[in-house]
Parts: C-alpha cells; sequence; structure tokens
C-alpha cells in the first residue's frame, strides 16, 4: 500500500512539473507584455544616519496571466552600499525578462550608506551588509505576510521563492540565507552585527535556508566559506575572473587592506562541491564587475546580460523541475590559479605545474574580452611576439576539458 502511495506522489509531482512548465512557461516569454507597480514600501527601518526611511521596491508582472499562483524572483541591485536605485536600466531589463517568462520579480533596494566612506571602514561596510540582509528579510516577510493577511494580491507562491542579486544585492542574498545562529563570527563581525540589532533573532521569522528556493549570486561574496555549512539551498554563481571590486577568490573589496576579508564566488563554488550544494558557475572572461549591467552611457551590456539571463531562467526552470532542463552549464570544479613567469615579460611565457594541460587548451584573452590567441598547449612556453601580443594586460587560460579542470593567470606584456 505504501509503495503505491509513494509512486502516486511521484506520478503527481512530475505531472504537476509539466503542467507548471506547460507552453514553455518560465522558458520562453511567452507574455507579450508586463505591469510595474512602483515604489512600494515594503517596510520602514532606521538608516546609518540614524533616521528611519522607506524602503522600496517595485513589483512586475505578467499582464494577462491567468495563473492563480507564481513563483517570485527577488532581484537586488548592486552599488557598493552607498549608490544604486531600483530604476538602474539593467533592473528594469531583469524585470521585464522574467514577468514575460511568467514569473512575478519584485526589483528591491535596501538602506545605503551616506557616503563612500563606508568603504573604507571594516565596521561600516559589516554594518551595512548586516543592514542589507535585514532588509532582504524583511521584504520576504512582507510577501509572506501579504499573502497571508491580504488576500495574495500579487498570488505569489511562498514555497517558490528566488532570491537573486548583483554586488552588494548579492552580498545580501548570500548572507540573508547561509549566515545563520549557528555560525561561529570573529569579534568584528560579531560585534558589528550587534550594533545594528543583530540579523537573526526578529528578522529570523522564517528558516530561509529550507523556505527559500535557490540563490542567484552576481559577483558577489560570503564574510566565510564556513557560512555554507548549516544549509544547502543551491545557488547559482556568476563572477568576472578578475573582479577588480568583489574578489574573484579569497581577498579584500576593492583591495582597500582596511576592510574585510571575504571569499568571493569560486571559494563558494569549491566550498559547495564539497557539500553537495548544487552550484553551476558562470565566469565571465573579462576584468569587469557585473558586466551584464549598464554601461557609460545607460545601455545593457551585452552578451553578457543575454548569458546572464540564459543561465538564471535554467537554473530557476531547474529547481522548479521543469521537464528536460538543465542549467546548461556544468558544475566545473573551481578555476585554480596559473602561475606564469616572469611577468611582466617581454617574449616567452613559462608556466608552473601545467603537467595536467599538456595537449589540452590554451587561449589568451585581452582586457576587453576577446580572445586573441587559441591553440593546443604543449607545454612550451609561448612567445608573445609570436602569437602577436602587443603591450597591454591578458587574460591567459589552460582547459582540461576531460577533467573539467581550468587555470587563469594574469600576464602583462611589456
Amino acid at each position: 500500500m505504501k509503495k503505491a502511495i509513494l509512486i502516486l506522489f511521484a506520478a503527481l509531482s512530475v505531472s504537476s512539473a509539466y503542467a507548471q512548465c506547460e507552453g514553455g512557461r518560465y522558458i520562453n516569454k511567452i507574455f507579450s507584455q508586463t505591469i510595474r507597480t512602483k515604489d512600494i514600501a515594503y517596510t520602514n527601518a532606521r538608516n546609518a544616519a540614524g533616521t528611519m526611511q522607506n524602503v522600496m521596491m517595485d513589483v512586475f508582472e505578467p499582464k494577462n496571466d491567468t495563473a492563480a499562483l507564481r513563483p517570485l524572483v527577488i532581484f537586488e541591485h548592486g552599488g557598493a552600499y552607498w549608490t544604486g536605485t531600483k530604476d538602474y536600466e539593467s533592473q528594469i531589463a531583469m524585470g521585464e525578462e522574467f514577468a514575460k517568462r511568467g514569473y512575478v520579480v519584485s526589483s528591491a533596494t535596501y538602506r545605503l550608506e551616506p557616503s563612500p566612506l563606508s568603504l573604507l571602514f571594516q565596521d561600516l561596510m559589516i554594518k551595512a551588509v548586516g543592514r542589507g540582509v535585514q532588509d532582504t528579510k524583511e521584504l520576504v516577510r512582507y510577501f509572506f505576510n501579504s499573502a497571508r493577511d491580504s488576500a495574495n494580491p500579487f498570488r505569489i507562491d511562498t514555497s517558490k521563492i528566488f532570491l537573486c542579486g548583483a554586488s552588494a544585492g548579492a552580498f545580501n542574498v548570500l548572507h540573508a540565507v547561509y549566515l545563520d545562529s549557528l555560525d561561529i563570527l570573529d569579534a568584528q563581525w560579531k560585534n558589528s552585527l550587534e550594533g545594528i540589532g543583530g540579523v537573526f533573532g526578529r528578522y529570523d521569522f522564517i528558516d530561509f535556508g529550507k523556505k527559500i528556493f535557490g540563490v542567484v549570486n552576481i559577483n558577489g561574496a560570503l564574510g566565510d566559506k564556513s557560512f555554507l555549512d548549516n544549509e544547502h539551498t543551491n545557488f547559482l554563481s556568476v563572477h568576472n575572473w578578475w573582479d577588480p571590486e568583489v574578489p574573484f577568490n579569497r581577498g579584500q573589496p576593492y583591495s582597500i587592506p582596511t576592510l574585510m576579508y571575504v571569499d568571493g564566488s569560486n571559494i563558494l563554488h569549491t566550498k559547495a562541491q564539497q557539500l553537495g550544494i548544487y552550484n553551476p558557475f558562470y565566469i565571465i572572461p573579462d576584468w569587469g564587475h557585473t558586466s551584464y549591467s549598464t554601461d557609460l552611457f545607460g545601455q545593457v551590456t551585452q552578451p553578457y546580460f543575454d548569458s546572464t539571463v540564459w543561465y538564471m531562467k535554467n537554473f530557476f526552470a531547474y529547481q522548479l523541475g521543469c521537464p528536460n532542463i538543465t542549467t546548461g552549464i556544468k558544475n566545473n570544479t573551481a578555476v585554480k590559479d596559473l602561475k606564469a613567469y616572469p611577468n611582466p615579460t617581454l617574449n616567452d611565457i613559462y608556466f608552473d605545474g601545467v603537467q595536467q594541460y599538456f595537449g589540452q587548451q590554451i587561449s589568451v584573452t585581452d582586457i576587453a574580452g576577446r580572445e586573441v590567441y587559441h591553440a593546443l598547449f604543449d607545454g612550451k612556453p609561448v612567445s608573445t611576439q609570436s602569437i602577436g601580443l602587443t603591450k597591454g594586460i591578458y587574460l591567459v587560460r589552460l582547459t582540461n576539458e576531460k577533467t573539467q579542470e581550468s587555470a587563469v593567470g594574469k600576464i602583462v606584456v611589456d
């Protein structure tokens, strides 16, 4: 009897997955228009200047959608905790992209610092992160409460909430899900978070790790990789190889020596693999920071916006159980540092410890992200002159396609 019930339950689960993805929903843009509800105050809280402020969001929905309940994608902008807005062109574009695929999207801001001086002091930076975590949890609380107490005006399926963020926004969502009261904080983190009233207690109205359906981390970091230990929520990571603002590996934001060390996406990916957390990892091959976003002219940067959306939509659909969906990227091993010398160089480049890459691929990319050289790697020194490298900074990547291992290093040609 029990076996029959289990089979029936499995069949119903598969049927439900097919039904909710029917007609390409969540993958394709099946709606041509969206509705944007602007300037909703989801909480009121004291900011760094000591005054109370309304914290705002916009909500995007598919127009003429008849679904009773829809998954929610919360997306938080970047801006180093002293700038940024839900009205960024890239934020609006994200809202449109996923609302047209059948999601409800919350494009949310959070409390910001009064000036960029917060980037210079560790205590202020940690407090800024802590306020971002508080706001993220209050935002989730808003949707839970509105579903329970206000007839669910946005028709949210509160069992299917994705938390997504870029840069500072990614710090917020990562810490909201993975930092909990079981984690051991060093004195600086502990004292700074206590200085703003903490991020646990009243802010833990739900067990975030169990309630959040998935996380998207775009150029973000955690205060320590050990924060992942207590939770196994799957997450997608997107990060630039040589991000100058948030470290790809372990380091200090902006390389500012007075700031705390954090673990970037490459470190988190390795830890996630050890813990069995599904963490597809898309690496953008350039020196930018959140390269999918807007350029100096306010235009959304391509192709990184398109590719970031592509990985996100597949990750969401995979989490939702849509049939025949994978994220499109393998859960690769983390990228290793490639030791190249002499560096800077005038001609020949030598590499250390790269025997596993003999007969595999070598590529060289310039600072604009253009691949300028690609060949089989025979283990011999590479001549910058013979492959046509001019003065500048380049990325060299070795890839073993059989093992999915990669090693990346920066070289300077004088």
